[in-house]
């Protein structure tokens, strides 16, 4: 070693320092003009779901995606990571943060009420997200995509359950849920001046009071025009639309149709509570999965009138459950006095051809209460009304977008692999340890 070599030597080290310098900038270089991204995670949390990537290999240009949020929030973070995503599939999406305390104006200009809304733009027209969620922002891309809201008409002049109440027996957990999804709710209080033109279903739930003349008409009209139509049978809908079963070809069977064994397979003592979990192959009930719970569903069957109509069943019982025309609290089955048993259809779809070449579409269930506020909760209810709505409006062009799964929640052990791995764990393992131990230890008073 000399003087040179030890200039060498450091020259060497600054060249390879220099050198590693180059190359992370290079690399720094090729990853902001090439951007790559992998998704190592099993419940895809990094990607968007199906549903999410068909809306935005649909749209066409620029889209611009306003978030109110302050920009050193949280919410700003989690607002870059979302339209991130989105950005992998479109590109030409833009992301633009605005804090709502010093851009008020703006924030009143669209509606936003809230901190971390997010404002979609797309062809001169606008939609809100009101949560910065992957649901929330796909479903504001479909409404754009659709050209404009899909708005739910309901009647309420007759006592029908309110998509907006809170009471017990209202679906106002229901039309929450659907808000969420980006339906718009709208309320009449009559049909007697008709059907709004703007509404792109008509709900039908539990009246209490007979209908006028006017409104039947109206509904009748709905009809003939191509309208869609979701009727949620309840109590004495049998006599008070008896019009529009005829309308539509379908009858309403008399009593309920009840479980005998709802204490064991529910522990509840209460035969009107139906447990269905095995749904008929349907294009309405694709992605659904779950027990749902229908409290007092009647049986329904095509009487042949509609002859226009294609009928499928939604909802079927099983071959253990009856129609029960006496007393649904205690149940005994008596064929004389008419009673069925299953398996028996609780939930038709019926659709035709519209003259603009579009389908028209109507889904008649035997229950209201699964959708009520005092049911929503159970099992698979708000996911199947959810999916029939969506089936009804846009014939699920834009379908719901659920939250990633964890998978192997749960580990399941047979006897034998129990057994398995107790011996192995608690004797084996153990033994080994333990017969090191006392060879190390005769070896020591052997030495």
């Amino acid at each position: 070693m000399n003087r040179r070599t030890r200039l060498g030597l450091h020259l060497n080290s600054i060249m390879a320092g220099v050198a590693l310098l180059v190359v992370l900038a290079l690399l720094a270089w090729l990853s902001a003009r090439y951007p790559v991204a992998a998704e190592w995670s099993t419940t895809g949390r990094g990607e968007l779901a199906e549903a999410s990537i068909t809306a935005v290999n649909r749209l066409q240009g620029g889209v611009e995606v306003v978030a109110f949020v302050r920009p050193d929030d949280v919410l700003a973070r989690h607002a870059r990571r979302l339209v991130a995503r989105y950005q992998r599939h479109h590109p030409q999406m833009r992301l633009r943060l605005v804090d709502p305390g010093v851009r008020p104006e703006l924030a009143r200009e669209f509606g936003v009420q809230s901190e971390g809304a997010l404002v979609v733009s797309y062809q001169g027209r606008h939609e809100q997200a009101r949560v910065p969620t992957e649901p929330r922002l796909t479903a504001a891309l479909g409404r754009l995509l659709a050209g404009g809201e899909r708005t739910v008409v309901y009647p309420v002049a007759h006592g029908e359950r309110d998509l907006a109440g809170e009471a017990n027996r209202d679906l106002g957990r229901f039309g929450d849920s659907l808000e969420e999804q980006g339906y718009s709710l709208r309320a009449v209080d009559a049909l007697a001046s008709g059907v709004p033109g703007s509404a792109s279903l008509l709900v039908v739930a539990g009246p209490r009071a007979n209908w006028s003349e006017a409104a039947r008409t109206s509904v009748r009209d709905w009809l003939e025009r191509g309208g869609d139509l979701l009727w949620l049978v309840d109590d004495e809908d049998r006599q008070r639309l008896d019009f529009l079963a005829q309308t539509l070809g379908v009858r309403i069977l008399p009593g309920r149709v009840v479980e005998p064994r709802a204490e064991e397979l529910l522990g509840v003592d209460n035969p009107r509570l139906l447990a269905l979990g095995d749904y008929p192959a349907h294009p309405a009930l694709q992605g659904v999965q779950g027990v749902s719970l229908f409290p007092g569903v009647r049986a329904l069957e095509t009487t042949g009138s509609g002859v226009d109509w294609e009928s499928r069943v939604l909802l079927r019982s099983d071959e253990r459950h009856w129609q029960e025309r006496q007393n649904p609290d205690d149940p005994v089955f008596d064929a004389d006095a008419g009673e069925r048993r299953g398996p028996l259809d609780l939930g038709l779809s019926l659709s035709r051809p519209r003259a603009d070449g579009g389908e028209q579409r109507v889904v008649v269930l035997g229950d209201a209460d699964f959708l009520a506020n005092a049911y929503l909760g159970n099992g698979a209810n708000d996911k199947l009304g959810r999916a029939l709505v969506d089936w009804l409006t846009s014939g699920g062009e834009i379908a719901e977008v659920p939250g990633p799964a964890v998978p192997d929640q749960t580990l399941a052990l047979g006897r034998g692999q129990m057994i398995a791995l107790g011996a192995i764990w608690l004797v084996l393992l153990p033994g080994i340890w333990l017969a090191g131990a006392c060879w190390a230890w005769w070896r020591r008073l052997r030495g």
